[in-house]
């Protein structure tokens, strides 16, 4: 037999689920080849880890501290709902209380002694009017 269908096949061998002439071919090969034999070795050790992988110990203590978690959990569910009734609330007053400032802001704002010097000082910043190009190439916009 060929060493790479025997590859193939010992995984069935070590499960026993080959026919009975396969499994002596098999046991025949491996009796003759070393490498496979090796193989075969490797395989078990894979097998091995992981059967020891799939059943973990369990400590004694786990039930009581899986208990212990999850009533704090519900504990702390409690509290969130108010914080998730809270919150929206909160922050509907802080930007109805910052529209309300903005608009207390803007009315003073509009206020004809600080319109004068809000004006005076754009006057002094605005050069344009000075300068005949520039003017000319806004007024065409």
């Amino acid at each position: 037999m060929k060493t790479k269908c025997i590859h193939n096949d010992l995984i069935f061998y070590l499960d026993n689920e080959l026919s009975v002439e396969k499994k002596i071919a098999v046991e025949k090969h491996l009796e003759e080849c070393a490498d496979c034999r090796g193989f075969l070795a490797f395989l078990k050790e894979g097998i091995q880890i992981i059967d020891r992988e799939k059943k973990p110990e369990v400590s004694p203590f786990f039930y009581t501290r899986l208990s212990a978690r999850l009533d704090e959990k519900s504990e702390t569910q409690a509290q969130s709902q108010w914080v998730r009734l809270a919150q929206p609330a909160f922050f509907s007053f802080v930007l109805l209380a910052g529209i309300y400032g903005g608009l207390k802001l803007g009315s003073n704002a509009s206020s004809p002694k600080i319109n004068q010097q809000v004006t005076s000082s754009v006057q002094m910043l605005n050069d344009f009017a000075a300068e005949p190009i520039e003017s000319f190439l806004l007024d065409g916009l």
